[in-house]
Order: structure tokens, then C-alpha cells, then sequence
């Protein structure tokens, strides 16, 4: 039985495999052997792009269309998973490097697993078997203990916005209808608006169902710039791209649609710094998630861990594939929905009004009960924990909280004059009470034994 087996094996090496041997006839065998199992998986990296449109977001969910149900179902069909693994990522060792949201698109997305590599071809196998617009540009290996989440240490992301919607008289009853350009001075003051949110802050505002207190309010962004323009389909966009450790549920969204509100003028740079710094709820306007896409995954500590073991597992080999995917895909895909759908424009009509100004007074009314002392100058990068200041910086920061507090009060007082005014818009003259004694004479005869009593007593009866 033994030999049967022997022999099974042989046959299946391919003619080139068993080149001829100088050993002794009884290891002849031994050394036809392939050198590796065919079947043995190993540890790889995917990196892929797709247009989450269609999609309910990147994480499987049986019963709707994902991301990764499609991607798994792609490489168990290149011979990637096999049966048996199908349908079970811990089984295979599946991360995600980050979940995205229904609808929002990635160019960098990263995946591990445990998978089958041989036959050669299977990069393109994987990509026959995905739908349009989905594309995995190459496959890595990485160490054993890879994890795709926890060793993602930084994530870019990309928001495309027309530049029309920078223009503030656009909407605008009355407004003198100029043609808007998009200048590099309104160009650097968006990346002003965008570096208040740089360092570590409580982002409890810019998400949703987080608490001031919660840990996970907390996060860190690197960086956050805008682009020079560019063209996509003859119209105008710019990227606003931000890198952070992690971000929360609609974060970027509430980051983007705050400083459109800011570059608007429907709010200032002063409403931007309060939702960060304080406590109280904020209902800092959320952009539509048609601009925003992944843009990358960042390893960098496992790079220089492990770099020279691996070769670096960084987007940058991939640069050509992504930059022409989101030139063929993701960018004409915002564009034409945005010209289809007028998704950014409703958005700016429908939510960028005195309205949203209103609520922000509120909630500075509310700080300003609540006595918190709100430093702006917290706000974007700062000197590290621990960090002395001198007699005039403390003085400066002193001058700075006193002018903010300033701020607050004024909010408080427009929204207690408009409470006012509206207390006077609904108050309607009442017909005056009954007095007691047309009460007593209105005042149904007693019950009888067969009647209802008063308190059941109803419109139907």
C-alpha cells in the first residue's frame, strides 16, 4: 500500500520537476519529490480598490451584497480558499485593514489571509472572477503574524469636492451671480480650517453615538491638505486628503461637511474649534458620502520591523494601478453622480442654512451654563504634554480663553433672542377659563349603575 502511494505521488510531478539524479537507485524516489505541498497556504496581503457604490460597506454581512463577500467568493473561485475554508475567515486568518461605509469607495485597501498561491497566475485569476470596477493590484507576503488591522498604524483617506461648492454666494438669494474661482488664497485658508483638526482630540462631536467620556473619543490625525485643482470630466475638483491613526463611524463626513460650512459662512472657525473642545453635543453637519474613498493603508513600524525580511508592503509599488483606477473609476464615478444626482449641491440647500447657526448657539448656551473654560488654542497641533510656558504665553492662552468665552456669550444671547421670538410667533389669544361655577353647572349628572364611569369615558362612547 505504501508503494501505491509512492508511485501516486510521482506521477503528479511535472516532467521538468524530476531531473535526473546521481544517488544510489533506492533514494531515486525520495528526490523526485516536489520540494514544497502545492496546497500549503501562506500568509499574503491583498491590496485591491473598488467603487463601493452598490455595496453595503466592506464588511461581510450575510444577505447583502459586501465587499468582502465578493473578494472571498473571488479567490475561492482562483482556487485562493478552498472548500472547506469557504464561508469561514478564521479558518484562513482574514483582517481587514478598515471597514469603509455603504457606498464609500477604497483605492488601498488592505486584506490578510492564509491562501493557496500555486498554480502560477493567481493575481489574475482573482481579478477574472470580480465584477467592474473592483481590481486587486498584487499579492505580498508577509510574516506569519500579520494582522491587516492592528498593524495598520496610519490610513489616508480622500475627499473630492467640486470647487463650486467653496463659493459662498452660491445659494444665496440676492447674491451678485459672479463667476467663482477657486484661488490658491481660498485654497490655503481651506488647509487652515483643515489643520484645527490636526493632533489628538475628543471627536465626540464629529461622529455618532460616542461620548465626550468615551476612550474611543480620542483620536490622533497627522495631517489634513487640499490639493491644487484638477479636471475630471471638464469640471473642477480638488482632494482634501487627511491621514490618521484610525477614524470613528462618519468622522471624515462631519470633518468635511464642518469646514464647507466654515468656507461657506454659515458657521466661522470659531463653531469649528468649540465642537472640538467641548463636551456639550455639537450637530456638526455630516457631507455626503459620495466624495469620500480610502486612499491608504500605511504599515510603517512593520516595515521597519520587518523590511528586511519582506520587501517594504507599502501602496507605493502600486502607484501607477491606483492612480489609474481613480482617474478611470472612482473619480468619474463621483463626477457624474454628482452631475446626475446633484448629491453635494442638495446637500449644501438642505443643510447649510441659519438653521444649523441656530443649533450651535444653543449648544454654546448650553457650555456656557455648564462654566466650561474652552482653551482655543488646543485646537490643531500643539506642544506636547508636560510642555512649560513662559509668563506672556500663558498671558496670550489667559487673552485667548477670555475672547472665546466672549464668543459663547454672544452666541447665547442670539439664541435666547430668538427663543423670545418665537414664544411671541406662536402665542395665540385663548379663550378665557370657565369659571368654577360653569364648571359645576357643565359637570355630567352621577353615574348610574349602568354607566361609565368618567375616567373610561372616551371620543366613541
Amino acid at each position: 500500500m505504501a508503494a501505491a502511494d509512492a508511485t501516486d505521488v510521482v506521477d503528479d510531478v511535472a516532467p521538468e520537476a524530476t531531473a535526473p539524479s546521481t544517488v544510489d537507485a533506492p533514494e531515486r524516489a525520495l528526490n523526485k519529490l516536489p520540494p514544497s505541498n502545492p496546497n500549503k497556504k501562506r500568509k499574503c496581503a491583498l491590496t485591491f480598490a473598488y467603487v463601493g457604490a452598490g455595496y453595503a460597506g466592506m464588511q461581510r454581512n450575510p444577505g447583502v451584497r459586501t465587499i468582502e463577500g465578493e473578494l472571498e467568493g473571488a479567490i475561492a473561485r482562483a482556487g485562493g480558499i478552498s472548500d472547506a475554508n469557504a464561508g469561514d475567515f478564521s479558518k484562513v486568518q482574514w483582517t481587514r485593514a478598515a471597514r469603509t461605509d455603504k457606498g464609500v469607495s477604497a483605492v488601498g485597501q488592505v486584506i490578510a489571509l492564509k491562501m493557496v498561491m500555486e498554480p502560477d497566475g493567481m493575481l489574475a485569476r482573482i481579478n477574472e472572477a470580480l465584477p467592474e470596477r473592483f481590481e486587486v493590484f498584487g499579492i505580498d507576503r508577509v510574516t506569519g503574524g500579520f494582522n491587516a488591522k492592528t498593524m495598520c498604524d496610519r490610513r489616508k483617506y480622500e475627499y473630492v469636492i467640486p470647487t463650486w461648492a467653496f463659493d459662498p454666494n452660491l445659494f444665496v438669494e440676492g447674491a451678485e451671480k459672479e463667476k467663482f474661482t477657486f484661488t490658491e488664497e481660498t485654497r490655503r485658508r481651506v488647509e487652515r480650517v483643515l489643520g484645527n483638526y490636526c493632533g489628538t482630540h475628543n471627536f465626540h462631536n464629529y461622529t455618532v453615538k460616542v461620548k465626550p467620556t468615551d476612550a474611543q473619543a480620542k483620536r490622533y490625525i497627522l495631517s489634513f491638505e487640499c490639493s491644487q485643482p484638477f479636471e475630471v470630466d471638464g469640471e473642477e475638483f480638488v482632494r482634501c486628503e487627511v491621514v490618521g491613526q484610525s477614524f470613528m463611524l462618519h468622522q471624515i463626513r462631519k470633518l468635511i461637511g464642518t469646514m464647507l460650512a466654515v468656507m461657506r459662512g454659515t458657521l466661522d472657525e470659531d463653531d469649528q474649534k468649540f465642537a472640538i473642545l467641548s463636551h456639550q453635543f455639537v450637530p456638526t453637519p455630516m457631507a455626503p458620502e459620495l466624495g469620500l474613498f480610502l486612499c491608504e493603508c500605511i504599515y510603517k513600524a512593520y516595515n521597519d520591523k520587518f523590511g528586511s525580511v519582506h520587501d517594504n508592503f507599502e501602496l507605493e509599488k502600486y502607484r501607477d494601478k491606483s492612480e489609474a483606477f481613480k482617474r478611470a473609476h472612482v473619480y468619474t464615478h463621483i463626477a457624474r453622480q454628482e452631475r446626475e444626482q446633484s448629491t453635494l449641491r442638495n446637500w449644501i440647500k438642505d443643510v447649510l442654512h441659519d438653521g444649523l447657526r441656530d443649533s450651535f448657539d444653543v449648544s454654546m448656551a448650553a457650555s456656557l451654563r455648564a462654566e466650561e473654560k474652552l482653551d482655543p488654542t488646543r485646537v490643531g497641533h500643539r506642544a506636547p504634554k508636560g510642555t512649560k510656558r513662559g509668563a506672556e504665553e500663558e498671558h496670550a492662552t489667559q487673552m485667548s480663553v477670555d475672547a472665546f468665552q466672549d464668543v459663547l456669550t454672544v452666541a447665547a444671547e442670539r439664541a435666547k433672542k430668538r427663543k423670545l421670538e418665537r414664544r411671541q410667533d406662536d402665542w395665540t389669544p385663548r379663550a378665557a377659563a370657565p369659571t368654577p361655577s360653569e364648571n359645576k353647572q357643565a359637570r355630567p349628572s352621577a353615574p348610574t349603575e349602568t354607566a361609565i364611569p368618567d375616567d373610561e369615558l372616551s371620543d366613541s362612547t
